[in-house]
């Protein structure tokens, strides 16, 4: 897994991010977007092997536009969720589109050096199977 695309807002929380993604394996490539519409630009134009995906861009849970046009497009990419929001009805909204992991910021190294493992598991598992 070295091909990254970090959907988010914030710079500096994309800046620690990546840092956090640096120090837990290899990249080949990782770029950014810090709306939607850039998101899904980005997902027509390059490959990725996952992605980590903010809820809360522009605009309230703008990342769930995003998480449609994945799911629309059955783009077969890991999602990772990136958000300060924990709130049960959002967690349910966002369920429904099957992401691969949920991280609750603030984030650490270690939170993300757990989900790429989980990541690398869940992907041996499919390639085996």
């Amino acid at each position: 897994m070295s091909r990254f695309l970090i959907i988010e807002d914030n710079k500096m929380m994309t800046h620690i991010l990546a840092q956090l993604l640096r120090k837990s394996t290899k990249i080949e490539k990782l770029l950014y977007a810090t709306t939607a519409q850039q998101a899904c630009s980005q997902l027509n134009r390059f490959e990725f092997d996952c992605i980590f995906l903010d809820l809360n861009l522009s605009k309230p849970l703008d990342g769930i536009e995003v998480l449609e046009f994945i799911h629309s497009h059955q783009l077969q990419i890991p999602v990772v969720i990136v958000s300060t929001d924990s709130e049960m009805d959002v967690v349910k909204q966002v369920i429904k589109y099957n992401p691969s992991d949920y991280l609750v910021k603030p984030i650490s190294l270690q939170k993300v050096k757990r989900c790429i493992e989980k990541l690398r598991q869940s992907r041996q598992v499919y390639l085996l199977g």
